[in-house]
């Protein structure tokens, strides 16, 4: 088998340079092109009726108006870029420690787990229900009454009896009771180490180590756990 270099092409220092193609939407060709009609518009204007120098300055007004948009466009889009990646860096920092976010399966793994109620208004009661992945009831607390906005507190991996469960899928239940007796289901949080980051265009992802994986602005608490 034969090869041959005929085909291939050299350098020439002496050539004239390529032609470049534009698609004449950029800033540059508008206002080259721009300039190209008003000079020709000025070149054939009726001599007893010339522009009016108003319409003309609106126009050179116009072209500067779009010409600082577009610019502005790209450095917005460039500082925009410069802080999701500022963002991402940091959010990094955030693997191995504990994220609290909307959620009702718990997985325990042998270490409490951190969870949150939040409640719309103040409640007479709160009662909070765990059940295994057979629905039976493995642990159950009555807080009585509780404030609105976000209750923590800590499961830490005991049954009614005191004994430790074992690892596995659990599932979080919530009821809240008023004064007037009328119940509600707030909604429920769970806390879960952050095992990634990664990231989806403009969004943030955070993979949890129970499998969640949720948008960093999901997170509404960091717990030390």
């Amino acid at each position: 088998m034969s090869t041959t270099i005929n085909n291939i092409p050299v350098y020439d220092p002496s050539a004239p340079p390529a032609p470049t193609t534009s698609s004449g939407t950029s800033a540059a060709d508008l206002s080259k092109n721009f300039l190209k009609m008003l000079t020709v518009q000025l070149q054939n204007q009726d001599p007893m009726n010339p522009m009016d120098n108003a319409a003309m300055t609106s126009q050179l007004a116009a072209l500067n108006q779009v010409d600082g948009i577009n610019k502005l466009n790209t450095s917005v889009t460039a500082l925009v870029a410069q802080m999701q990646s500022a963002n991402f860096m940091n959010l990094s920092s955030s693997v191995g420690k504990t994220a609290l976010a909307e959620g009702s399966q718990v997985y325990f793994s042998g270490h409490a787990v951190g969870m949150g109620a939040k409640l719309a208004g103040p409640a007479a009661s709160l009662k909070a229900v765990i059940r295994d992945s057979n629905s039976q009831i493995v642990n159950q607390f009555d807080f009585g009454p509780t404030p609105a906005g976000m209750n923590d507190f800590i499961w830490d991996g005991g049954d009614d009896a005191g004994k430790q469960v074992a690892s596995g899928l659990y599932t979080l239940e919530l009821t809240a009771t008023d004064a007037q007796g009328k119940t509600s289901s707030p909604t429920s949080y769970v806390g879960a180490m952050v095992a990634s980051i990664g990231q989806e265009g403009s969004d943030m992802k955070v993979g949890l180590s129970d499998g969640r994986n949720i948008l960093s602005t999901d997170i509404v608490k960091w717990l030390a756990i």
